[in-house]
């Protein structure tokens, strides 16, 4: 599958958890033409592209598939929904077109080129990418790549990239405005990380033919196609944002054609099983690809493309009509996770589509250092689960009277048996920046043993807090490290100290200000 909707909010997914095999059973789609491409918005509303002017919709989960009315004369290779109105497909010849309507009316949109597209992809309503390419008749017989850039919802598509003497492209994908991969035959991978303004290809498997590509976030993706001669199946997978790719091998006589991941560690390969006669073929991880188990589908054709909207539901699609759904258990499916100031304190917000043997989730929290930048987990919290349920919960968690800085947070969620899945980060920024430099009198004051040092700053930059005694030596130091601007406290312990009057000194760019405490034993 080509396509994957992405919200522009901080949102983290949580490794779906599956508890026993899916079950895919064939759905019926009244065509024998080739079913090239599948994309849904929800469980219940998607459509299907293929050859010979096809395109499928269906409003209740492929029990019923009813073909719309949409420009002849072409194949389309792609289809791709922002929302259940606003769709694109792509075709031959450089045809694309659009609906508002759900895809009950379809118009054409100008393309500038010739070239067949394979692949689209929109990050929002306005902004997307097609890619694909043709090889021109003899005598020439050199192919040529393309790739097409739109920033209002394809009334004008801009020529990015369009070179000949390189491979077709098959798939495109893009993880934000600037970072997108493209990929094709020869064993190419293209990037960029400008929205496409440049494109830079780096040769991952020379003798390859790649067929899609996907990416969970900014580091993590995976390619899938064809390994050469003799014919094999291969998943390339990195995890530094394409600059290091490792090869999975997953047999002899298979080409895989399409993958889709539902979160960065449970996703689907699917394709033609040369050595069983062109079946279709469908692999399955949990472990971020590390390893691939063949699920148990029906006897059908090869297949193309692959859709999961949740990790309990998706659809394969292929060779003359194929339709097959997977109906899977229910796992524990976080669908948004969001991190939200509120003047000192953080407040957490994340929600359910379904869940399974759900005890909670475990707040994780780690405030992150403008000197150090390595992070370290502490766990904040711990809000109770919903068990087994397939309603959608909404769940909230407050961290109060945060001092100003960077803050990162994860979920853990915690199964009755103890198994544990961790959420992706989402990050905060806390600023209560003060109007003035300040060092207020300590609290208690006198004291015995211990006492409280506050004071605020109302600019970012290094702070040093140090303690002196009547004959001003130096003490002990309290603080010495770069701080946001904002209100601090800060203990001091003086147990190892005898009675008298000490004095407490901040510096702080060009503040500095000393005030008195007594030690009264």
């Amino acid at each position: 599958m080509k396509s994957f909707l992405l919200s522009f909010f901080l949102v983290a997914i949580l490794p779906a958890i599956s508890l026993s095999q899916t079950i895919w059973q064939v759905q019926e789609s009244g065509t024998n033409t080739e079913l090239t491409d599948v994309y849904f918005v929800d469980q219940n509303n998607g459509w299907i592209s293929g050859w010979t002017e096809t395109m499928l919709h269906t409003t209740d989960g492929g029990q019923t598939w009813t073909p719309q009315t949409i420009p002849p004369n072409n194949a389309y290779f792609s289809v791709f929904f922002t929302d259940s109105q606003n769709g694109w497909a792509s075709a031959t010849a450089g045809k694309i077109i659009h609906t508002t309507d759900g895809g009950e009316t379809w118009t054409t949109q100008p393309s500038s080129t010739q070239s067949d597209l394979n692949s689209l992809y929109f990050i929002n309503a306005d902004t997307g990418w097609a890619a694909g390419g043709r090889i021109p008749a003899f005598p020439s017989n050199i192919p040529e790549r393309t790739i097409l850039g739109t920033t209002n919802g394809g009334n004008t598509w801009t020529i990015q990239y369009d070179q000949s003497n390189e491979s077709v492209l098959k798939s495109i994908y893009f993880i934000d405005n600037n970072n997108g991969y493209a990929t094709g035959g020869t064993g190419e991978v293209m990037h960029t990380t400008d929205g496409g303004n440049v494109w830079v290809n780096e040769v991952v498997a020379n003798g390859n033919e790649f067929s899609d590509i996907f990416f969970a976030n900014i580091s993590t993706g995976w390619v899938v196609g064809d390994g050469g001669f003799p014919s094999q199946g291969v998943i390339y997978k990195t995890t530094d944002g394409g600059n290091n790719w490792n090869l999975t091998t997953l047999g002899t006589d298979i080409f895989l054609l399409g993958v889709y991941f539902t979160n960065q560690v449970n996703g689907w390969a699917v394709g033609n099983d040369f050595g069983n006669g062109n079946a279709g073929i469908v692999y399955h991880t949990t472990d971020a690809g590390n390893s691939w188990i063949v699920q148990n589908i029906p006897s059908v054709d090869a297949l193309y493309s692959v859709y999961f909207p949740n990790s309990a539901r998706g659809w394969a699609v292929g060779h003359l009509g194929t339709i097959i759904e997977a109906e899977g258990p229910t796992p524990v499916e976080l669908t948004s996770f969001t991190a939200e100031q509120n003047n000192k304190d953080v407040v957490l917000s994340w929600r359910t589509a379904t869940e399974t043997n759900n005890k909670g989730f475990e707040i994780e929290k780690s405030q992150k250092s403008k000197v150090k930048s390595q992070m370290r987990w502490e766990s904040i919290g711990f809000v109770e689960g919903h068990g087994t349920t397939t309603q959608e919960n909404n769940y909230r968690y407050a961290d109060y009277n945060l001092e100003s800085g960077d803050y990162s947070y994860r979920l853990v969620q915690i199964d009755f048996d103890g198994t544990r899945s961790e959420s992706g980060v989402v990050n905060v920024e806390v600023n209560t920046r003060p109007a003035e430099y300040s060092l207020r009198q300590n609290y208690p004051n006198p004291f015995n043993p211990s006492t409280i040092v506050e004071y605020s700053i109302p600019e970012n930059g290094n702070v040093k807090v140090e303690i002196f005694n009547a004959l001003g030596e130096e003490v002990t130091t309290l603080v010495n490290d770069y701080k946001q601007a904002g209100d601090y406290k800060v203990k001091f312990n003086a147990s190892a100290l005898s009675s008298g009057i000490y004095y407490y000194r901040i510096e702080s760019g060009n503040f500095v200000k000393t005030r008195k405490m007594i030690l009264l034993r």
